[in-house]
Order: structure tokens, then sequence, then C-alpha cells
């Protein structure tokens, strides 16, 4: 989905701003891996072959990925991801593929004949749960879409998920100020002049002058 893709490059980039590097996620503790590959080859061969396999691959798709999302609940946005699996699960189940709004595609500046694939469907007055079907526009310059809320929750999921697996701190690293001993003359400047701890409390001290020097001080008189 374009929408999962931009957000997990916008995400990846917040990470390394905020600290995080890719290589981190090569020490993950992301379990159960393979019941991801599992699930998108499932998906690609449904698709492929088309006809009953398009359901049964669909099918064992969602069962892989529930076992992943269940076997990783405990990282950050994973229950998001597994939330917009299921919304999405349920209206496909409910209506045999998903529905879509021409309403949200013309929003989007796409027509409706291009709903051509056994995935989708028009959405109509028999749609079942429509509002959770593709109902989201999303005016991309050449690249519009309609999306359902599961897959704006799938989007807010994989981008936290990899947020979170990079190390990002949630803060731009900021470089401290130097302190007065650390800072150095430049070349071609005078050497900064040390003064002694007493020269130093004597200068910081407010100068009191006495009654006598004050007088004659003291152009008046």
């Amino acid at each position: 989905m374009l929408l999962v893709l931009l957000v997990m490059v916008l995400a990846a980039g917040a990470a390394v701003a905020t600290g995080g590097r890719f290589g981190r996620l090569a020490g993950n503790t992301l379990t159960g891996v393979h019941w991801l590959a599992a699930a998108a080859i499932g998906q690609l061969l449904g698709s492929l072959f088309g006809g009953t396999a398009y359901p049964v691959g669909l099918i064992g798709s969602a069962v892989c990925i529930a076992v992943f999302l269940r076997m990783n609940l405990r990282h950050p946005g994973v229950g998001l991801l597994a939330l917009g699996f299921f919304s999405n699960a349920v209206v496909v189940a409910l209506n045999g593929a998903m529905p879509v709004s021409l309403n949200a595609l013309a929003r989007a500046g796409v027509s409706g004949a291009v709903v051509t694939d056994p995935r989708h469907e028009i959405s109509g007055s028999g749609t079942r749960l429509p509002w959770l079907g593709d109902v989201v526009p999303v005016a991309l310059p050449g690249l519009g879409q309609a999306i359902s809320p599961g897959d704006v929750l799938i989007a807010a999921g994989a981008g936290l998920l990899l947020y979170a697996l990079m190390g990002g701190s949630g803060h731009v690293p900021a470089t401290t100020a130097p302190v007065w001993g650390e800072l150095e003359p430049c070349a071609g400047t005078p050497a900064l002049l040390h003064l002694s701890p007493k020269a130093s409390k004597e200068l910081s001290e407010p100068t009191v002058l006495s009654e006598p020097e004050a007088a004659a001080d003291d152009p008046a008189e």
C-alpha cells in the first residue's frame, strides 16, 4: 500500500533525526518473522492464480498475520497493526471483497472505472459495514486512491513500529554549550587572561568608597 510505504519513509526519517539508526534493525526483538513471509506468499499466490485460490490465500494470509501479531503485541505499534488488519478482514469477510466508495474516489481525483480487480467492489446499498471499506480519500498527485480506516491504522502502526525499532528518542539531539574553561583563543588573538581567585572576587564585588574619598570625588564640594 502506498500510504504504508510513505508513512514508513517518514518514520525512518524522523527516527534518524532523533538519534535512531538503521543498523539497530538487525538487533530487533521481533519474533515469528517467517509468519509474515508466509502471509506475503499466500496473498501473492492467491492473486496470481485467482478463482478459489484467492480467498484461500487471503484466509491463510490472515491467519499467519494474526499469529505474528499475537507474538509481538508488546512492541509499539503492533496493537494498531492488529486492529487495522482485523477491521479489514471483517469487512472483506462480510462482503466477499473490499467495498470502495465512489464518492471517496471522486474526492481523490480517481475514476470509479479503476475498480476492476476481484479484491475490490463498488460500495452499494447492500454493502455491510461500508464505513470500514475504502472510504478515506488520499489525493496524491497522480497517485490518488481511496483507503480504508484499517489501512490508516496499519500505516500508523507500521510507522510507529519502525520508529521504535530504529531507536528514535523522541527529541532532536542538541550539542551542549561549552563551559568557560573549555574555550580556547582563536589563532592570531591574544591569549585569555587567567585571574587569580582573589582578583576575580574583587572584580565581581561592587566598589564601596569611603566618605573622604566620596567627598573628594564630588565636584560640587
